[in-house]
Protein backbone atom coordinates (compact mmCIF):
# COMPACT_ATOMS: atom_id res chain seq x y z
CA UNK A 1 0.00 0.00 0.00
CA UNK A 2 3.02 2.01 1.04
CA UNK A 3 4.14 1.98 -2.79
CA UNK A 4 0.49 3.27 -4.10
CA UNK A 5 0.74 6.15 -2.09
CA UNK A 6 3.14 8.93 -4.45
CA UNK A 7 1.55 8.02 -7.14
CA UNK A 8 -1.77 8.50 -5.61
CA UNK A 9 -0.59 12.20 -4.33
CA UNK A 10 0.80 12.77 -7.49
CA UNK A 11 -2.51 12.50 -9.44
CA UNK A 12 -4.43 14.28 -6.88
CA UNK A 13 -1.82 17.05 -6.90
CA UNK A 14 -2.19 17.30 -10.57
CA UNK A 15 -6.28 17.66 -10.18
CA UNK A 16 -6.22 19.85 -7.48
CA UNK A 17 -3.66 22.21 -9.19
CA UNK A 18 -5.43 22.48 -12.44
CA UNK A 19 -8.80 22.96 -10.60
CA UNK A 20 -6.89 25.69 -8.71
CA UNK A 21 -5.65 27.09 -12.58
CA UNK A 22 -9.47 26.88 -13.98
CA UNK A 23 -11.32 28.43 -10.85
CA UNK A 24 -9.94 31.64 -10.42
CA UNK A 25 -12.20 31.15 -7.01
CA UNK A 26 -10.55 28.37 -6.00
CA UNK A 27 -6.74 29.79 -6.49
CA UNK A 28 -5.93 28.92 -2.75
CA UNK A 29 -6.37 25.20 -4.15
CA UNK A 30 -3.40 25.76 -5.82
CA UNK A 31 -1.06 25.94 -3.39
CA UNK A 32 -2.55 22.52 -1.89
CA UNK A 33 -2.23 20.67 -5.54
CA UNK A 34 1.34 21.89 -5.90
CA UNK A 35 2.12 20.20 -2.22
CA UNK A 36 0.48 17.23 -2.88
CA UNK A 37 2.42 16.65 -5.95
CA UNK A 38 5.62 17.45 -4.59
CA UNK A 39 4.65 14.75 -1.85
CA UNK A 40 3.81 12.58 -4.36
CA UNK A 41 6.95 12.84 -6.27
CA UNK A 42 9.17 12.82 -3.00
CA UNK A 43 6.91 9.21 -1.92
CA UNK A 44 7.77 8.29 -5.04
CA UNK A 45 11.57 8.60 -5.77
CA UNK A 46 12.25 7.62 -2.02
CA UNK A 47 13.02 4.02 -2.17
CA UNK A 48 15.83 5.13 -4.78
CA UNK A 49 17.16 7.60 -2.79
CA UNK A 50 17.40 4.84 0.47
CA UNK A 51 19.24 2.86 -2.14
CA UNK A 52 21.62 5.48 -2.81
CA UNK A 53 21.91 6.31 1.07
CA UNK A 54 22.34 2.35 1.37
CA UNK A 55 25.49 2.05 -0.40
CA UNK A 56 27.37 5.37 0.50
CA UNK A 57 27.10 3.80 3.98
CA UNK A 58 28.23 0.39 2.35
CA UNK A 59 31.36 2.22 1.38
CA UNK A 60 32.89 1.62 4.70
CA UNK A 61 32.93 -1.84 4.66
CA UNK A 62 34.69 -1.42 1.17
CA UNK A 63 36.91 1.02 2.46
CA UNK A 64 38.28 -1.52 5.23
CA UNK A 65 38.08 -4.65 2.21
CA UNK A 66 40.64 -2.36 0.74
CA UNK A 67 42.67 -1.56 3.81
CA UNK A 68 42.88 -5.12 4.37
CA UNK A 69 44.03 -6.13 0.90
CA UNK A 70 46.99 -3.05 1.18
CA UNK A 71 48.23 -4.25 4.84
CA UNK A 72 48.61 -7.88 3.60
CA UNK A 73 50.55 -6.59 0.83
CA UNK A 74 48.58 -8.46 -1.70
CA UNK A 75 47.65 -7.88 -5.06
CA UNK A 76 44.34 -6.56 -6.31
CA UNK A 77 43.74 -10.08 -7.65
CA UNK A 78 40.82 -12.56 -6.82
CA UNK A 79 40.48 -16.14 -7.13
CA UNK A 80 36.63 -16.82 -7.27
CA UNK A 81 35.95 -20.44 -6.54
CA UNK A 82 32.87 -22.79 -6.36
CA UNK A 83 31.59 -24.31 -2.82
CA UNK A 84 32.47 -27.28 -3.93
CA UNK A 85 35.75 -26.35 -2.92
CA UNK A 86 35.49 -23.63 0.42
CA UNK A 87 31.73 -24.95 1.51
CA UNK A 88 30.16 -21.94 -0.01
CA UNK A 89 31.26 -19.95 -3.04
CA UNK A 90 33.85 -16.80 -2.27
CA UNK A 91 36.38 -15.07 -3.50
CA UNK A 92 40.29 -15.22 -2.36
CA UNK A 93 42.70 -12.88 -3.00
CA UNK A 94 46.46 -13.90 -2.75
CA UNK A 95 49.20 -14.18 -4.54
CA UNK A 96 48.89 -17.67 -6.52
CA UNK A 97 45.75 -19.33 -6.89
CA UNK A 98 45.37 -21.37 -3.78
CA UNK A 99 44.79 -25.30 -3.85
CA UNK A 100 43.05 -25.56 -0.58
CA UNK A 101 40.53 -23.16 1.51
CA UNK A 102 40.66 -24.08 5.29
CA UNK A 103 36.60 -24.26 6.10
CA UNK A 104 35.04 -21.12 7.01
CA UNK A 105 38.40 -19.13 7.41
CA UNK A 106 38.55 -15.43 6.63
CA UNK A 107 42.03 -15.43 6.33
CA UNK A 108 44.88 -18.21 6.08
CA UNK A 109 48.88 -18.63 4.96
CA UNK A 110 48.64 -20.25 1.43
CA UNK A 111 51.81 -21.13 -0.11
CA UNK A 112 52.41 -17.79 -1.70
CA UNK A 113 52.00 -16.01 1.42
CA UNK A 114 48.72 -14.46 2.89
CA UNK A 115 45.27 -14.79 1.62
CA UNK A 116 41.99 -13.43 2.14
CA UNK A 117 38.45 -15.32 1.83
CA UNK A 118 35.87 -12.58 0.76
CA UNK A 119 32.05 -12.50 0.25
CA UNK A 120 31.76 -10.34 -3.16
CA UNK A 121 28.58 -8.92 -4.71
CA UNK A 122 28.79 -12.43 -7.05
CA UNK A 123 29.32 -15.01 -4.31
CA UNK A 124 26.24 -13.12 -2.53
CA UNK A 125 24.07 -12.96 -5.87
CA UNK A 126 24.68 -16.80 -5.48
CA UNK A 127 22.65 -17.24 -2.42
CA UNK A 128 19.86 -15.17 -3.83
CA UNK A 129 19.67 -17.21 -7.20
CA UNK A 130 22.13 -20.19 -6.75
CA UNK A 131 19.54 -22.93 -6.56
CA UNK A 132 18.46 -24.71 -9.76
CA UNK A 133 20.75 -22.62 -11.40
CA UNK A 134 21.51 -24.01 -15.33
CA UNK A 135 24.64 -25.81 -15.79
CA UNK A 136 25.28 -23.53 -18.74
CA UNK A 137 26.70 -20.86 -17.63
CA UNK A 138 24.92 -18.43 -20.00
CA UNK A 139 22.01 -19.70 -19.25
CA UNK A 140 23.00 -19.49 -15.16
CA UNK A 141 24.28 -15.66 -16.04
CA UNK A 142 20.52 -14.79 -17.87
CA UNK A 143 18.50 -16.59 -14.94
CA UNK A 144 20.36 -14.93 -12.63
CA UNK A 145 21.80 -11.41 -13.68
CA UNK A 146 19.04 -10.71 -16.06
CA UNK A 147 15.95 -12.32 -14.49
CA UNK A 148 16.38 -12.36 -10.95
CA UNK A 149 18.03 -9.17 -10.21
CA UNK A 150 17.35 -7.08 -12.91
CA UNK A 151 20.80 -5.65 -13.23
CA UNK A 152 21.17 -6.08 -17.12
CA UNK A 153 18.78 -6.67 -19.87
CA UNK A 154 20.80 -9.15 -21.97
CA UNK A 155 24.09 -11.46 -21.62
CA UNK A 156 26.29 -12.99 -24.14
CA UNK A 157 28.74 -15.31 -23.26
CA UNK A 158 31.56 -16.97 -26.29
CA UNK A 159 34.51 -18.74 -25.35
CA UNK A 160 37.95 -17.37 -27.25
CA UNK A 161 40.30 -18.66 -29.08
CA UNK A 162 42.55 -18.57 -26.03
CA UNK A 163 40.50 -20.56 -24.22
CA UNK A 164 39.27 -17.33 -22.08
CA UNK A 165 35.48 -16.65 -21.56
CA UNK A 166 33.75 -13.24 -23.02
CA UNK A 167 30.88 -12.15 -21.05
CA UNK A 168 29.11 -9.30 -22.76
CA UNK A 169 25.82 -7.38 -20.95
CA UNK A 170 24.19 -4.97 -22.28
CA UNK A 171 21.60 -2.35 -20.81
CA UNK A 172 23.38 -2.05 -17.63
CA UNK A 173 22.09 -1.09 -14.73
CA UNK A 174 24.02 -1.70 -11.85
CA UNK A 175 25.27 0.32 -9.04
CA UNK A 176 29.08 1.34 -8.34
CA UNK A 177 29.52 0.24 -4.45
CA UNK A 178 32.90 1.19 -4.34
CA UNK A 179 34.04 3.68 -7.02
CA UNK A 180 38.23 3.60 -6.92
CA UNK A 181 38.92 1.85 -4.23
CA UNK A 182 41.52 -0.82 -4.44
CA UNK A 183 38.76 -3.67 -3.60
CA UNK A 184 37.18 -2.78 -7.23
CA UNK A 185 40.13 -4.27 -9.54
CA UNK A 186 40.45 -7.02 -6.77
CA UNK A 187 36.76 -8.18 -7.00
CA UNK A 188 35.61 -6.60 -9.97
CA UNK A 189 32.56 -4.71 -10.74
CA UNK A 190 28.92 -5.80 -9.54
CA UNK A 191 28.61 -7.60 -12.38
CA UNK A 192 32.31 -8.96 -13.28
CA UNK A 193 32.01 -10.63 -10.05
CA UNK A 194 28.76 -11.66 -10.70
CA UNK A 195 29.91 -13.35 -13.88
CA UNK A 196 33.38 -14.80 -12.12
CA UNK A 197 31.37 -16.36 -9.06
CA UNK A 198 28.62 -18.05 -11.15
CA UNK A 199 31.06 -19.18 -13.68
CA UNK A 200 33.03 -20.71 -10.87
CA UNK A 201 29.86 -22.69 -9.60
CA UNK A 202 28.76 -23.54 -13.04
CA UNK A 203 32.29 -24.84 -14.35
CA UNK A 204 33.27 -26.12 -10.85
CA UNK A 205 36.81 -24.71 -10.83
CA UNK A 206 38.72 -21.15 -9.90
CA UNK A 207 37.66 -18.39 -12.23
CA UNK A 208 39.84 -15.07 -12.39
CA UNK A 209 38.62 -11.57 -13.79
CA UNK A 210 41.24 -10.91 -16.41
CA UNK A 211 39.70 -7.85 -18.21
CA UNK A 212 36.35 -5.90 -17.66
CA UNK A 213 36.23 -2.87 -19.99
CA UNK A 214 33.13 -0.99 -20.92
CA UNK A 215 31.86 -1.50 -24.82
CA UNK A 216 29.55 1.95 -25.83
CA UNK A 217 26.82 2.96 -23.99
CA UNK A 218 25.06 0.69 -21.17
CA UNK A 219 27.27 -2.30 -22.30
CA UNK A 220 30.34 -4.04 -19.87
CA UNK A 221 32.63 -6.51 -21.29
CA UNK A 222 33.88 -9.09 -18.93
CA UNK A 223 37.10 -11.29 -19.70
CA UNK A 224 37.30 -14.72 -17.77
CA UNK A 225 39.70 -17.33 -17.13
Amino acid sequence: MQSDLGPSLIVLGIAISLLGILQPNLAPLLALGLASLSAGLLATWEPAARERIIAKLGEAGWENTSALIQAAGLPPKAYYLPSSAAGRPVAVVARSQPREIPQRALAFTAEGGPALVLSTPGTKALEICGVGLPRDLGEALRACAVNALGLARSVEVAERGDGNIAVEFGGVAAPDLYGRLLVRPAIGSVLASIAAAIAAEVLGRAVEIVEERAEGRGRLLVVLR
